[in-house]
């Protein structure tokens, strides 16, 4: 090619070049000015009222708690499946996680596993339980059964009714009698607790997935098809697994006829509360107008094949709840979603892995799309227990026989994981501007029923508003699919009489894997915030004033854009630089002064709220909180542990600590003396191995995890020849806290069995990409790495 060619040719790349990156720019933009939800009221036979004048009460489309609109955050954990002596400990974890009501299924064959004989002690006694969640102020919601599922065994229903002459989970009389004992005896054991009498039980679920799914009764034998805990006429409706209903129920009728009746025979042991719930998805059996029928969204589920989920894309799901086809009007219920899968619980066959931003993606996509509560199953995971004559577990469809870590945001130990901070972000958002966002309607862009799952190129979003206000919901997550970043975008917004623009000059970037909630015509006490390229994180209020904290979503420059004639001064922008130095205070035309504070994403991740003499503080700790009053736990496997409080308050301390006070907040600083802890190993074979911690290995720790980095298809472990604990491989190591075993592990030891993993087994699909396994010797067994790694503490009292 001669010069004059490459010349052209140059020039001709360079035009094309420019002419593709201005194409790729995208501007969306959305109308808004269109009528409000409408919200209908006084139709359902929900609320209630406690002695001190509080209240509840439920329209059409979201909860009031005192009359001002809440949006529930629910997380499931399990007494019966965590020591009784961690439980005040993981109740404080999952409130530092900002969850406001914890949930907990009652399993009736764990309580009554021999018939007629009642257990409620040790890590059974259910009102011990509930007496700790009262304690510390957080509100519960039982799950009552009979029929529970939960992976256990029979679903929960004891093994002595499987003789029985009759139908269960229908309106058999002589089932209902066993029921009627059941309800009896879980009522004398929250006897006092209900909201009604000034306590914390505000709801109630009654059965779970009636007419849509079961567990298998574990009485059947090798190779025979599946005999559910169901009634005969609904076999053939019965789904393995939360999914869409196919085909018409059965008998639809005696599924809302039993519903009913478990909910009067509930009523007449005193089980009175404000919100009572049943499983809503795929046709399940509700009681109209009576409950509140939950939905759930699974993106990584077991029980189906591997693909792309479509509950990454936003729509109405008040309108048309997800798992549809329902037995509800949906937009006569408010939507909560009970049943997030932020996490899932591996089986034997498939072991999939689920990173943070799903779990994040999944709630900020169903909050834009109108969720107005949010619930997880699990939040918390567990050790199923032993019973009587063998594992309580759900064994045949797969799960282990004792752990149920389900990769929720807590694990089965108590440790806390990245979608436990992740998560956490979006529920400081929704209990501090939960109640602007509760009565905003769903609007969706007009193209959105086109987007598909595997559309990677366009951007995804919802708006929810009232009025001129509201905020954009924004993922770039989606299930088995690689995501890339959306580059030059901008939002426009057209409301009623005004457009709002983000950014308001130029484009942003949204990352790939983000998940972004934007305020527009935000109300700061006085001053108008119109736009902000910035994710609302929480409010405290210190010394009278509102303190506003915000974040910068990654790749994104932070903006505030301000309406003019709402700030003293005329401040219309504000261009911060995220960190703990960036609070600014504003005052408005009117007077009222507020600060505003903008943080990084990862300072964000770390930010928790105490509260101290019923004032709120945000403590920013990468370390767990566990706080009591004025004194506060924190904990971390790093040797440095160090928390930021906003505003500025005095810590008092009995320990060597590194202190500094600011304008707008403190800081202070632990470094820890290292623990090395070195176990005794002692191989029996390559697969077997005895591990032994020295005395005082506990000694000025709050945990001890072992970890365990092995190759293998299981693992199990055993003090004085019984099974505690179990894992399935799943390409990282296997961690298990130990403080509940320490005596065993200083006395004779902790024993391992590992099992070896064949080139057959079906869930390698569902390990990393990049592990290279080499099957060409036959069965992999090895033992890489076995270490202790430390949790150390540290406790302050925080003063004014």
């Amino acid at each position: 090619m001669n010069k004059k060619s490459l010349f052209w040719w140059t020039l001709l790349g360079c035009i094309s070049g420019y002419y593709c990156q201005v194409n790729a720019q995208s501007a969306y933009h959305i109308n808004l000015d269109i009528p409000d939800k409408i919200i209908e009221t006084g139709h359902l036979d929900l609320g209630g009222v406690a002695p001190d004048g509080g209240s509840i009460s439920v329209n059409s489309y979201y909860m009031e708690l005192n009359k001002s609109p809440f949006i529930p955050i629910m997380g499931e954990i399990h007494y019966a499946r965590i020591p009784n002596e961690q439980w005040e400990e993981q109740i404080l974890k999952v409130k530092s996680g900002g969850v406001n009501v914890i949930c907990t299924y009652v399993f009736w064959n764990i309580h009554e596993e021999t018939e007629g004989v009642f257990d409620w002690n040790g890590d059974k006694d259910l009102r011990k339980f509930i007496s700790l969640c009262q304690k510390h102020n957080m509100k519960t919601l039982v799950r009552i059964g009979p029929f529970c599922h939960g992976e256990i065994r029979n679903g929960g229903i004891p093994d002595w009714l499987y003789g029985r002459p009759f139908l269960i989970r229908t309106n058999d009389r002589e089932y209902l009698k066993y029921v009627d004992r059941l309800y009896a005896a879980i009522a004398s054991q929250l006897k006092g607790f209900f909201y009604k009498d000034g306590g914390c039980i505000i709801g109630i679920q009654l059965e779970n997935e009636l007419q849509h799914s079961a567990a298998p009764w574990a009485t059947r034998y090798p190779d025979q098809p599946i005999d559910y805990t169901v009634a005969d006429y609904d076999v053939q409706n019965t789904k393995f697994g939360v999914s869409v209903q196919e085909q018409d129920i059965q008998s639809p009728e005696a599924g809302n006829q039993h519903m009913k009746t478990l909910k009067e025979i509930a009523l007449s042991h005193g089980m009175e509360v404000p919100l009572y719930t049943a499983t809503g998805w795929g046709n399940a059996a509700i009681i109209p107008q009576e409950v509140i029928p939950v939905t759930a969204a699974y993106t990584y589920p077991t029980w189906a094949d591997i693909g792309m989920s479509p509950f990454y894309l936003f729509r109405d799901i008040h309108a048309t709840p997800d798992y549809s086809p329902v037995r509800y009007e949906g937009y006569r219920y408010p939507s909560f979603c009970a049943e997030m899968g932020v996490g899932i619980q591996m089986t034997y066959g498939r072991r999939p892995r689920i990173p943070a931003e799903a779990g994040e993606g999944l709630m900020v996509r169903s909050l834009g799309s109108g969720a107005n509560g949010i619930g997880y199953y699990m939040y918390h995971g567990g050790i199923t227990p032993q019973g009587k004559k063998g594992f309580f577990s759900d064994e045949p469809s797969g799960v282990p026989k004792m752990s149920y870590d389900f990769q929720a945001p807590i694990g089965e130990f108590g440790h806390t994981r990245a979608s436990y901070h992740s998560l956490r972000i979006i529920h400081h958002f929704v209990n501090d501007f939960g109640h602007l966002l509760a009565p905003m309607g769903v609007v969706l862009p007009e193209n959105s029923d086109t987007i598909t799952p595997s559309n990677t190129h366009t951007l995804r979003y919802a708006v929810r508003k009232k009025e001129n206000a509201g905020f954009v919901f924004i993922t770039n997550f989606q299930d088995h699919c690689k995501r890339e970043d959306l580059r030059d975008v901008s939002l426009t917004l057209k409301l009623a009489g005004e457009t709002v623009r983000f950014p308001q000059e130029g484009t942003v970037t949204v990352a790939k894997n983000a998940n972004i909630i934007l305020p527009f015509n935000m109300d700061l006490d006085g001053i108008l915030l119109k736009s902000a390229t910035l994710q609302p994180l929480a409010r405290i209020t210190s010394g009278g004033k509102k303190h506003y904290f915000f974040f910068a979503p990654e790749g994104m420059k932070p903006e505030y854009i301000f309406a003019e004639n709402t700030v003293k001064g005329g401040t219309k922008k504000l261009i911060p630089v995220p960190g703990f130095n960036s609070t600014v205070r504003l005052k408005s035309i009117t007077g009222k002064e507020i600060l505003i504070t903008t943080l990084t994403r990862e300072q964000a991740l770390a930010a928790c709220k105490v509260t101290v003499e019923k004032e709120e503080k945000l403590l920013i700790t990468s370390a767990d909180v566990l706080q009591e009053d004025a004194k506060v736990r924190i904990q971390s496997t790093d040797t440095i542990l160090k928390a930021v409080a906003f505003p500025a308050v005095r810590f008092i301390t009995e320990t060597s600590a590194k202190i500094s006070k600011k304008k707008y907040c403190s800081e202070i600083s632990f470094t820890k003396k290292g623990v090395h802890i070195f176990p005794e190993v002692h191989m029996a074979s390559e697969r077997r191995f005895l591990v032994h911690l020295p005395e005082g290995a506990f000694r000025d720790v709050s945990d001890l995890i072992l970890s365990i980095d092995y190759i293998g298809d299981t693992g199990a472990a055993f003090i004085n020849g019984e099974m505690v604990a179990d894992n399935f491989y799943h390409g990282n190591p296997w961690r298990i806290g130990l403080k509940r075993y320490a005596e065993a592990v200083q006395g004779d030891g902790i024993y391992f069995y590992l099992q070896q993993l064949f080139a057959n087994a079906t869930y390698l699909q569902d390990l990393p990409e990049g592990l290279r396994l080499d099957f060409s010797k036959g069965g992999l067994c090895r033992l890489n790495k076995i270490q202790v790694i430390p949790e150390y503490y540290a406790t302050f009292t925080i003063g004014n």
